[in-house]
C-alpha cells in the first residue's frame, strides 16, 4: 500500500534548493572581494549559513526511501523495479549533465569541436564520470547513485535485523566517522566527499525519522505549547554551530587562516547540517500550515522540481557571469544579487516548462509529474 505524500516535504526541499542558489551565487563574492569591503561580512553569513543544503537533500531522500519502502515486503520484483526506477530518476540524468557541462566547459576553453568530441571518449572523462568530478555540483547526483545502490542491502538488513531500528543515528554517526577516520589515517582518498560514507549519519537521520515519522510527526508541528526542551536544545544547537562556521570561514576566506583542525571543522559542519535537518522540517510544517497558500503551493512547486533546478542551475550562472561588469561597488552587489534571481527564477521556469510540454524530459531532469502537487484550500 502506498503511502500518503507529504507535501510538507515538497517544502522543506524548496528551503534547501533555495540555500544552494545561495551557496553558489554568493561564491564569487566571497573570493573576489577583500575582507575590508563593508558587506564582505554579509557575503560571507549568506554563503555559511545554508551550507546545511546537501546534507538536508541526503536526509529528505533517507526520509522519503524508508518511509515508502520499510513496510513493503522485500522481493526480488521490488528490488528489481527499485533499481529501474532509479535508473531512469538518477542514473540517465546524471550521466545526461555529465557529458553536458564537461562538453559545455571543453568546447568554452578550446572553442573547438572536434577537441570537444575527442575530450568526451578520453580517460580524464571517464574518471571524472566515475567519482562525479564532471562538474562541480554533481557530486551530490554521483553521492545519491551509491546511496540507491547500497539501499536495498540496507533495508535487507533492518527486515532481518528490526532491533537496529532505534539505533539508526547514532550507527550512521559512528559507520560515518568510522571512514573519515579510516580514510584520514590509512586510505587518503583524495575525494572523500564524493563518497557515501562521508554522509552516512544524514541518510540514517533521515530514514530513522521516516520510519518513526507517524510517532514523531506531532513533534515536527511548531505549535504553541508544543515547544518541549528538545526542540528547544536544537535550535539553539543549530544556531550555535551556524554561528561558529560563519567565525571559522570568515577567517578562511578573508586570511587563510585556520583558527581550528580539520576534525573540529567537521564536527562543527555535521553540527550544523544535522540540526538544520530537523529545523527547516519544523519550519516546513508551520509554513505549510500557517502561509498563505500561494506561497506554499509555490513552494511546493519549487520543491517538486528541485532536482531539476539542482542539476541546471550552474549552467545559467556559468552564462550570467559572462557579463562584463565594472568595478562600481553598487554594480557589483547588484549583479551579485542578479545571479541569485537569474539561477532561481530561469532556471525554474525552464524546468517547469520542459516538464509540462516535452515527452522525454526525464532524460535530463527525471520524472516530472503532469500535475504537480498542491495544498488545496
Amino acid at each position: 500500500m502506498k503511502r500518503a505524500h507529504i507535501y510538507e516535504l515538497d517544502v522543506t526541499r524548496a528551503l534547501a534548493i533555495l540555500a544552494v542558489l545561495l551557496i553558489h551565487a554568493t561564491s564569487t563574492p566571497v573570493t573576489v572581494l577583500t575582507s575590508d569591503s563593508k558587506l564582505y561580512p554579509l557575503y560571507v553569513v549568506l554563503n555559511i549559513f545554508p551550507k546545511f543544503a546537501v546534507p538536508v537533500f541526503i536526509f529528505l531522500s533517507g526520509f522519503v526511501l524508508f518511509y515508502n519502502y520499510i513496510q513493503k515486503d522485500l522481493t526480488k520484483e521490488l528490488i528489481a523495479r527499485f533499481y529501474q526506477k532509479r535508473v531512469t530518476q538518477i542514473v540517465i540524468p546524471y550521466l545526461f549533465f555529465s557529458i553536458f557541462y564537461y562538453a559545455a566547459t571543453r568546447l568554452f576553453l578550446t572553442h573547438d569541436l572536434a577537441l570537444t568530441w575527442q575530450a568526451l571518449f578520453s580517460t580524464e572523462f571517464l574518471e571524472k564520470l566515475l567519482i562525479g568530478k564532471a562538474y562541480t555540483h554533481l557530486y551530490y547526483i554521483f553521492i545519491m547513485v551509491q546511496f540507491y545502490v547500497m539501499f536495498p542491502l540496507m533495508l535487507y538488513i533492518m527486515k532481518k535485523k528490526p532491533a537496529v531500528l532505534p539505533h539508526l543515528i547514532w550507527i550512521g554517526f559512528v559507520l560515518q566517522w568510522a571512514f573519515i577516520v579510516l580514510n584520514a589515517e590509512f586510505w587518503q582518498y583524495p575525494y572523500r566527499g564524493s563518497i557515501a560514507f562521508s554522509y552516512l549519519f544524514y541518510f540514517l537521520a533521515g530514514g530513522f525519522l521516516g520510519i518513526y515519522f507517524e510517532k514523531y510527526k506531532k513533534w515536527l508541528q511548531l505549535k504553541k505549547g508544543n515547544f518541549s526542551l528538545a526542540i528547544v536544545l536544537i535550535w539553539l544547537l543549530w544556531l550555535f554551530a551556524t554561528c561558529y562556521n560563519i567565525y571559522l570561514y570568515y577567517f578562511v576566506f578573508s586570511a587563510q587562516t585556520y583558527l581550528a583542525n580539520s576534525i573540529v571543522f567537521e564536527l562543527a559542519f555535521e553540527l550544523q547540517a544535522i540540526t538544520a535537518s530537523i529545523v527547516l522540517l519544523q519550519l516546513s510544517f508551520w509554513i505549510y500550515h500557517q502561509w498563505h497558500r500561494a506561497i506554499v503551493n509555490s513552494l511546493i512547486n519549487l520543491g517538486a522540481l528541485s532536482f531539476g533546478i539542482y542539476l541546471l542551475h550552474p549552467f545559467f550562472l556559468f552564462l550570467y557571469r559572462q557579463l562584463p561588469i565594472s568595478g562600481n561597488s553598487l554594480v557589483f552587489h547588484l549583479w551579485s544579487v542578479g545571479g541569485f534571481v537569474i539561477a532561481l527564477f530561469g532556471t525554474w521556469l525552464v524546468v517547469y516548462i520542459i516538464g509540462k510540454y516535452v515527452n522525454y524530459h526525464w532524460i535530463a531532469f527525471g520524472p516530472i509529474p503532469k500535475e504537480l502537487p498542491y495544498k488545496k484550500s
